[in-house]
């Protein structure tokens, strides 16, 4: 019986020991966290990294910052990392946020990264397939979808020969497909307010767009309802 209870003992102070050894880490310095951010760690050490920032708040909020004010890099991280970090940078309450990372070529448009759904001729293809895939190429106009609580965001993005872009932006409510009219959309650079349209304009055309970061903010009458993020360069 001793030795039962004795081994008891070990095992709860070996667990509890651990787990205080994981609270106590060192935080990795400034150096690695941005060498983790332009992907130039080993893959031994970018596994490390990405362990310690879903642990760490202080290193996710971080790493979650830079990444916003620096649209331009492309990290990618596992569901579980994006998730939390989405939470500690946007909020809890910014659950209609998505974002899409695009390249415009002359000729063809290529998806960085979209946390959105894209809809290739007649066949709807999930963000993670076509991660899995490594699609990136498409033609001049891709369509990017995403589904939220009451509604469904569509947005078209259309090539004008890599010097300026057409945004189309199209909300239906998410049973019925039908268009919604009642809401306001607007266009945003550098949090400045470019354009909006509101009242009956079920679609929304943005166009000859200069490459950069906007954000679409899209408004129903029981309040925000999303935002998208969009990163375009040449």
């Amino acid at each position: 019986m001793y030795n039962y209870f004795e081994k008891i003992t070990k095992l709860i102070y070996s667990e509890w020991k651990g787990m205080r050894q994981i609270k106590t880490q060192k935080h990795p310095n400034e150096e690695d966290l941005v060498c983790f951010i332009e992907g130039k760690l080993s893959s031994a050490d970018k596994l490390f990294m990405e362990k310690h920032l879903v642990n760490c708040d202080v290193c996710a909020e971080y790493v979650g910052v830079h990444l916003a004010m620096h649209t331009g890099l492309t990290v990618n991280l596992p569901d579980k990392l994006l998730g939390k970090i989405r939470k500690l940078v946007i909020g809890e309450n910014e659950a209609g946020f998505f974002e899409i990372l695009l390249k415009l070529k002359e000729k063809a448009i290529e998806i960085i990264q979209t946390s959105g759904d894209v809809l290739v001729g007649q066949e709807l293809i999930p963000a993670p397939i076509l991660r899995s895939r490594q699609i990136r190429d498409f033609k001049e106009e891709i369509t990017i979808l995403k589904d939220f609580q009451k509604i469904r965001v569509e947005i078209k993005l259309k090539n004008n020969n890599a010097k300026t872009f057409n945004l189309e932006v199209s909300i239906k409510d998410k049973e019925s497909q039908k268009l919604l009219r009642d809401l306001r959309i607007a266009l945003l650079r550098d949090k400045l307010e470019l354009e909006s349209y509101a009242s009956d304009e079920a679609t929304v055309i943005f166009k000859d767009i200069y490459p950069g970061i906007y954000t679409v903010e899209v408004t129903t009458i029981e309040g925000k309802a999303a935002i998208v993020a969009i990163t375009v360069k040449v």
